[in-house]
């Protein structure tokens, strides 16, 4: 049995009964497909699993199979951007369950909101595979079975508004050293932004110095990250499916670290500009691997076809790609041996400039 079973069972229950398809990458939900039956089914199979749902705390716990665990809080409406922004910050994701004990366990079929349901399971589906690598962990809410999470937020209250993003923030820290979780979160829009810095972060300090400032560069680094992800440099990452997205980070284990020391060094203020700095450095990086690849590749092509039609074919398909990393894709598709290449020159270039530089290649 997988370690992971509970979370790769409440998946496939979902995909099942929610008739949820993948097709290009793409999680496919049709509310018609799905009739009341098939809810309640999906909400008693849940529950009789749930008695298991210690076994995926005690995953945290014990960091099982993980160096770094990455805590998802707030209420995301892009998954997908969410999990990729995670995989920048470590291993594993964890995400707090939402679809049992707060849409189907208290509320009568006839109440549920089906597109809301189809969304938020949808969104799971996409993340099966990597479920069954212990990748992504699925928990139930820590408000029911830890009892710091209420104490924070009582504690909270007593100082400022508890809205629901703040509360889904107190319930990750009150098991931040428990669970050993990194909490992070994506803002998806400038004024969330601006709301998490300003109104919510310093509450990670709630609990302790040395939790408190692990928590802070988390929740910072995945705001930022999410930033990064969304620059026009970054799009082809967002694009990548989810296991191979995580599989070109993982295969870096100093990654995680350095990564996160740069995008956070000197704090929210210097956001901007540590963003500025890994985007101008991936461009130079790859402007700087682009013309050795162009010579190399012409040199070849010459060496195969003579200096004629072989050459000026390969310089004319160059012509029409306008991006560095559209130059560099497609200099590695026509001349596959290059990639030896490539392993070399990364062996000058920093571990985060080289697994984003993989991340946004085509």
């Amino acid at each position: 049995m997988n370690y992971n079973h509970f979370t790769i069972n409440y998946i496939e229950l979902i995909k099942k009964h929610l008739k949820i398809e993948i097709f290009d990458n793409q999680a496919l939900f049709f509310p018609d497909y799905v009739v009341d039956d098939d809810i309640v089914n999906l909400k008693n199979d849940l529950s009789a699993i749930w008695k298991d749902s210690d076994s995926a705390i005690k995953i945290l716990q014990n960091s099982h199979d993980s160096n770094i665990q990455s805590g998802l809080f707030g209420l995301i409406d892009n998954f997908e951007v969410a999990l990729k922004t995670g995989y920048l910050l470590g291993d594993r994701v964890v995400a707090i369950d939402y679809i049992f004990e707060r849409i189907l366990k208290d509320q009568k079929v006839s109440q549920i909101n089906k597109v809301l349901l189809g969304k938020a399971s949808a969104n799971l589906v996409l993340a099966l595979e990597l479920a069954k690598k212990g990748r992504f962990v699925i928990i139930p809410s820590p408000f029911y079975w830890n009892k710091n999470s209420k104490k924070l937020i009582k504690k909270v209250a007593k100082k400022t508004i508890v809205t629901p993003e703040l509360i889904s923030l107190l319930n990750i820290l009150s098991i931040t050293k428990n669970c050993k979780l990194q909490p992070y979160t994506i803002a998806e829009s400038d004024e969330s932004f601006k709301r998490i810095i300003d109104n919510q972060i310093d509450s990670s300090m709630i609990i302790g110095k040395d939790a408190g400032t692990f928590a802070y560069e988390g929740i910072l680094g995945g705001l930022l990250s999410e930033k990064i992800l969304n620059q026009e440099e970054f799009k082809v990452a967002l694009k990548k499916p989810l296991s191979e997205y995580y599989s070109i980070i993982n295969e870096q284990k100093d990654f995680y670290t350095e990564y996160l020391n740069t995008i956070t060094l000197g704090g929210s203020l210097r956001g901007d500009r540590n963003i500025d700095v890994i985007r101008l450095k991936l461009k130079e990086a790859i402007e700087k691997q682009n013309k050795k690849l162009i010579k190399s590749t012409v040199k070849s092509a010459g060496n195969i076809a003579g200096a004629g039609g072989g050459t000026i074919a390969l310089l004319s398909t160059i012509a029409t790609i306008t991006s560095p990393i559209g130059i560099l894709g497609g200099l590695l598709g026509l001349m596959p041996a290059l990639t030896s290449f490539m392993k070399d020159d990364n062996e000058n270039q920093s571990v985060v400039i080289s697994v984003f530089k993989r991340l946004n290649s085509e």
